[in-house]
């Protein structure tokens, strides 16, 4: 167990402000030095012939245990020094430290040696040296069974044994070829890594599949099978095709938007006018500010509850004439006022789910 030093500070010095009494445990110093001495405990002071252990500290009120370090109590008077000075405890609690270090380390210990380690060599003494495996180490990994001989680039753990490997034995051990510097790893099982870097050619996982909660990015995906696109998200997750754009004002998840040529900046959609009618896709992130990058759904599913009305499972979904409830979320009712656009966004494919394949035809309202 560490030794405990008492605590210390320097110039801790001051006054009594008052007498106290044999065995009062509270002092008083002069005002405004009681921040002299240490906001950490104990720490011992003396007064007189007196020592006395602070336990605790309240500005200038000083709480104390009486007789210590062999010393008698008694009262002292006003005025009197009192002063955090160095005491016989705090040399032998010192050289008690030392000589419990020197205990562990033994004697004869030269000055460290560079690759080299602090052993013991007989009982109380100690030296700089190397370990040497063979006669050092003991217990879990005996001697006899480490082994290396001329395969030394590699030590392979097996149990209780340490065996010397070559780079041709590891990369069979693994699953790679033969030959050292093979270009492949082959397993079966789990590659966990928190990254992996490579700039691989391929990655085959055959019948397997590549799963990921994350962003895939590449400069193009071919597939000779489908591509899955969830059909239930939960609330406020999406899934299809999306792209980025600047947000022309503040828009929020669900909201269909238009692509205005003045700014290229996207916009709330509405069925009212030719420029604005033309809806290139929905919102997928809540809360958005003009001149924030947002993401826009193309064409996939997105679940909104608490923005999405309830719609009739299995009907069209159109362009909305204006907002309802504060959001331009599309409306099953088609625009039906001389002079609207009318556009077919998608279906409902649940009462809170679009899904979203925006029609390129539009039709005036006349």
């Amino acid at each position: 167990m560490a030794t405990s030093f008492l605590e210390v500070k320097n110039n801790a010095i001051s006054t009594l402000a008052s007498g106290i009494t044999d065995v009062a445990t509270s002092l008083t110093v002069a005002s405004g030095e009681g921040a002299l001495f240490p906001s950490s405990f104990p720490f011992h002071i003396t007064i007189e012939n007196e020592i006395l252990s602070c336990t605790n500290r309240s500005t200038d009120v000083l709480t104390v245990v009486r007789e210590q370090q062999g010393t008698s109590g008694v009262a002292h008077s006003v005025n009197v020094a009192v002063g955090l000075n160095v005491t016989a405890k705090s040399v032998t609690d010192l050289n008690t430290a030392v000589n419990a270090a020197e205990n562990k380390i033994g004697t004869g210990a030269s000055t460290p040696t560079a690759n080299k380690v602090l052993r013991a060599t007989g009982t109380g003494t100690s030296a700089w040296a190397q370990v040497n495996l063979s006669t050092d180490v003991t217990g879990t990994l005996p001697s006899s069974n480490i082994s290396s001989g001329s395969d030394d680039d590699f030590l392979r753990i097996d149990g209780a044994s340490v065996e010397g490997r070559s780079a041709a034995e590891v990369l069979t051990d693994i699953g790679a070829g033969a030959a050292a510097g093979s270009a492949s790893i082959v397993t079966v099982g789990a590659l966990n890594s928190g990254s992996i870097t490579s700039g691989f050619t391929s990655i085959d996982v055959g019948a397997g599949a590549v799963s990921t909660t994350g962003l895939v990015t590449a400069g193009s995906i071919t597939t000779g099978g489908a591509i899955l696109i969830d059909s239930t998200p939960a609330d406020t997750v999406y899934s299809g095709i999306t792209a980025s754009f600047v947000a022309g004002e503040a828009l929020e998840d669900g909201e269909v938007v238009y692509l205005k040529a003045a700014d290229t900046r996207v916009w709330k959609a509405v069925a009212t006018a030719a420029a604005t009618s033309r809806a290139i896709g929905m919102v997928v992130a809540d809360q958005l500010s003009a001149g924030s990058a947002v993401t826009v759904l193309l064409q996939g599913f997105l679940r909104a509850d608490t923005n999405f009305p309830t719609w009739t499972v299995g009907g069209a979904l159109y362009t909305p004439e204006a907002e309802t409830s504060g959001k331009n979320v599309p409306e099953q009712a088609a625009p039906d006022s001389d002079g609207d656009f009318i556009q077919i966004l998608g279906w409902a494919s649940d009462a809170n789910t679009v899904y979203f394949n925006p029609s390129n035809d539009i039709i005036e309202h006349a």
